[in-house]
C-alpha cells in the first residue's frame, strides 16, 4: 500500500469533487427531463430543451405554458441548479485557495529543511537505480536530498515526500543549492558515464572532503571516474553478473552475504565503527578491549587512516583514534560496540 502524500491526497481530493460535481449535474439534468415529461406529458427534446434553459437561467420563453405542478416542479428545478453550481464554485474555490496555500507550505517546508542539512547525502539520478538508493537511505533514516531533472521523475518525487531539487545536476549552482559544501557523501547514478563524470568533477571541486560514489556502464569509462575525483565507482552489471555467478556456483556464500545485506532477511550486519578519541577503545590492544566478550561483535578488519584494511587483525594490533573498525554482528551487538567506541575510558 502506497504512503499517502500531501500531494496524493489533495489530487484525491480533487477528484472526488469533481465526480460528486458531474454526478450531481447530471441527476439534476435526468431529473429535470423525467419531470417534464411525465408532469407536462412533453416530448423527450422538448424536455431535455426547457430543462437546460432553466438550470442554465437565460430568461428563454417557456417551450409550452406550464400547468400549476410545472412551475411548482420548476421553481425546484431551478433551486437545485443554483445549488449544484454553488458548490461546484465553492469546492473549486476552496480547492484552488489550498492548493496555493499547499505549494506556499511545501516552498517553506523546502526551504527549512534544506538549511537543517548537514552531513547528508546528495543522490544526482532518479532513474530506477537512483529510486531504489534512495529508498535504501529512507529506509536507514539518513537524511538526503536528490537532483532531478526529468518532470515525471520529480512528480514521483513530489509523491514520496522527498527533499529534491528539480535541475541539472552538474551545474555548480544546483549543487551548491543542495548543500554540497556541508554533505557527506555524493552518488551519481545519472544515465550515461559522461554525465556522472562532470558531476563527480565538479563536486570534488567544491568539496574536497566529500565522498563520492559513481555508477559506471563502460569499464573504460572507470579509470576516468577515479582520476575525476570518485571514491568507489560502481559497474551495477558487473556486480549483478558476480552475484548470480555466485547463486549458481557458490550457494552457501551467497547465504552468507543475503543474511549481512538487505537483499535478505537481516539477521546479522556487516557495519563500520570507528574509534573515537578518549573511548575505552583508544589506545588499546584488540585483545585488551574486550570487544567480542563485551559486544558480541566480531572484528573482520581494521583500516589504519588512509591505508589498506588489515583483513583478520592480529589480537595484539593496537587501536587508536580515527581506527575504522569493519565488524560482524547482530543490531544489539552494534548499538553495544557504538557505545563502546564513544565510551571515555575510564580506571
Amino acid at each position: 500500500m502506497r504512503e499517502e502524500t500531501p500531494y496524493r491526497t489533495y489530487y484525491s481530493t480533487l477528484t472526488r469533487r469533481v465526480l460528486t460535481l458531474i454526478i450531481l449535474a447530471t441527476a439534476t439534468i435526468i431529473l429535470g427531463v423525467v419531470g417534464y415529461m411525465y408532469l407536462e406529458g412533453w416530448s423527450l427534446g422538448d424536455a431535455i430543451y426547457m430543462t437546460v434553459i432553466t438550470l442554465a437561467t437565460v430568461g428563454f420563453e417557456e417551450v409550452h405554458p406550464l400547468s400549476p405542478q410545472g412551475r411548482v416542479f420548476t421553481v425546484f428545478l431551478i433551486t437545485s441548479g443554483v445549488g449544484t453550481f454553488t458548490y461546484g464554485a465553492f469546492s473549486f474555490s476552496k480547492l484552488l485557495i489550498e492548493g496555493e496555500f499547499r505549494r506556499v507550505f511545501e516552498k517553506r517546508r523546502w526551504e527549512r529543511e534544506m538549511r537543517k542539512l548537514k552531513d547528508h547525502v546528495i543522490l544526482c539520478g532518479f532513474g530506477r537505480l537512483g529510486e531504489k538508493v534512495s529508498e535504501e537511505l529512507h529506509r536507514e533514516n539518513i537524511p538526503f536530498v536528490v537532483i532531478e531533472s526529468n518532470p515525471e521523475r520529480t512528480e514521483t518525487l513530489k509523491e514520496k515526500s522527498y527533499l529534491h531539487i528539480q535541475a541539472d545536476s552538474s551545474e555548480e549552482e544546483v549543487l551548491e543549492k543542495a548543500g554540497i559544501r556541508e554533505a557527506r557523501i555524493l552518488i551519481a547514478v545519472l544515465g550515461s558515464d559522461a554525465n556522472n563524470l562532470f558531476v563527480t568533477l565538479t563536486a570534488r571541486e567544491l568539496n574536497p572532503k566529500i565522498h563520492i560514489v559513481a555508477r559506471v556502464e563502460d569499464p573504460q569509462a572507470m579509470r576516468k571516474l577515479y582520476k575525476a575525483g570518485a571514491n568507489r565507482v560502481i559497474s551495477p552489471y558487473d556486480v549483478g553478473a558476480s552475484m548470480l555467478v555466485h547463486a549458481a556456483l557458490k550457494p552457501t556464500v551467497t547465504d552468507f552475504i543475503e543474511l549481512t545485506t538487505r537483499l535478505g532477511p537481516v539477521t546479522l550486519l556487516l557495519d563500520e565503527v570507528v574509534v573515537e578519541e578518549g573511548s575505552h577503545l583508544d589506545g588499546t590492544s584488540l585483545r585488551d578491549s574486550k570487544i567480542r566478550e563485551e559486544t558480541g561483535a566480531i572484528v573482520v578488519a581494521v583500516r589504519k587512516g588512509k591505508d589498506a584494511a588489515i583483513i583478520r587483525p592480529e589480537p595484539q594490533i593496537k587501536l587508536e583514534r580515527g581506527d575504522l573498525l569493519v565488524v560482524l554482528g547482530s543490531t544489539a551487538d552494534m548499538e553495544k560496540l557504538e557505545e563502546l567506541s564513544k565510551t571515555p575510558y575510564s580506571l
